[in-house]
């Protein structure tokens, strides 16, 4: 969207249907389809072609008067404006690239610099925003709360990370959707317990507002993955199981998981055994 936004500042035309292009961009977001990427290209003799992604390239990025670019939103059929207010992690996570492929927590882009006035959600992609320094996380907060602004944030919030002043601006945020943390480690157990405590002393309907992101198979056994999502029914809020591996165990756990209706019904083994 943010190279299509640059082109068209050059008076180019963009699209994804466009009949002998000049130039032609490829995205490629996991290794295993690296090469399905670079066969796109042959598609194309007579353009210029750039392949990029973290699939392809980690060090890849876009120049920065396209990084810095409002996005195109006209590109697709959006329904809210989306990008980085920070990019990188304090996190080493071995399952994760963001700490290879972008550094330190660094701030990006203020939600005013790639918001769209035509919407009334705003989607933040950072990977840890609870990371970056305080003044700079205020500022965001604010923007949302001063514009009336919906927070859309799919990524899951750091729970370690969570104060009751960070809890109180999250509630303070209109959110479309349900405010998502993350609990990949079991012997982050005491740390997701204490956050998720401060989020209903704030207010926080933690069964109807919040969810929490369950990665599985990846270095845990099933057992340890179903403990997780029991744990947090226990605590009164939803699991959501994010398999890094299938098995046909972990994908019955996601089936019941994932769905909250079976998930506040019965219990896994009561749904295993039906």
């Amino acid at each position: 969207m943010k190279i299509s936004a640059w082109h068209k500042t050059q008076g180019d035309e963009t699209g994804f249907a466009i009949d002998s292009p000049d130039k032609v961009y490829i995205s490629c977001i996991f290794k295993k389809n690296a090469s399905q990427a670079r066969g796109i290209a042959t598609y194309y003799p007579d353009a210029k072609i750039e392949i990029g992604g973290v699939g392809i390239d980690l060090k890849k990025e876009l120049p920065e008067e396209i990084e810095t670019i409002k996005p195109d939103y006209d590109l697709y059929p959006s329904q809210f404006s989306q990008g980085y207010t920070t990019r990188g992690c304090i996190r080493k996570c071995s399952f994760c690239v963001v700490p290879e492929k972008e550094g330190i927590i660094h701030e990006a882009q203020h939600p005013a610099e790639f918001h769209d006035a035509r919407f009334d959600t705003c989607m933040i992609m950072d990977n840890n925003l609870f990371a970056a320094p305080s003044y700079w996380q205020a500022n965001v907060f604010h923007w949302f709360i001063e514009n009336k602004i919906k927070m859309l944030s799919p990524q899951g919030w750091d729970i370690r990370l969570l104060t009751e002043g960070r809890a109180k601006c999250l509630k303070a945020v209109r959110h479309a959707g349900n405010v998502h943390f993350a609990w990949d480690n079991l012997k982050d157990e005491k740390a997701i317990e204490r956050g998720i405590q401060i989020l209903k002393d704030v207010g926080f309907n933690l069964k109807h507002d919040v969810q929490f992101y369950v990665l599985s198979g990846y270095n845990t056994t099933f057992e340890q993955d179903l403990y997780r999502c029991e744990k947090l029914k226990e605590w009164g809020t939803n699991a959501f199981v994010m398999p890094y591996k299938k098995t046909s165990e972990i994908n019955a756990l996601a089936r019941w998981a994932n769905k909250k209706w079976l998930f506040w019904s019965f219990p896994f083994s009561e749904y295993s055994r039906k």
